[in-house]
């Protein structure tokens, strides 16, 4: 999972993969569905394809599942900055420099 991606472009995703899938969601939907079998360099994101529509449900309906095991609401990474303490620039990166205080999820500033 990408909870609060800090490289501007890259977006907040969810996924999940089995021995032959890898479904992955965005906080928009579902962005990419691969064939692992099939296509082991996932270059057919069959997202929408109606052949892989059944797959794409059950695959979704296992991401749900882990999300609600592992009490995840799936929300904007700004929601998981502030709720772990980050402290980003205004770029939204956090600063490894030298003397940056570490920073994450249970560290007291």
């Amino acid at each position: 999972m990408s909870v609060a991606p800090f490289i501007p472009g890259l977006r907040e995703d969810r996924s999940v993969r089995t021995i032959r899938y890898t479904y992955v969601r965005d906080l928009e939907g579902p962005w990419l569905l691969f064939d692992n079998a099939a296509d082991p360099f996932q270059q057919a994101n069959l997202v929408g394809a109606p052949a892989a529509a059944e797959i794409q449900g059950r695959c979704e309906n296992a991401l749900r599942a882990e999300l609600r095991r592992i009490d995840d609401a799936f929300r904007p990474g700004r929601f998981y900055l502030e709720r772990w303490g980050y402290t980003v620039d205004s770029g939204g990166a956090i600063s490894y420099g030298p003397g940056a205080p570490p920073q994450g999820p249970g560290i007291r500033k």
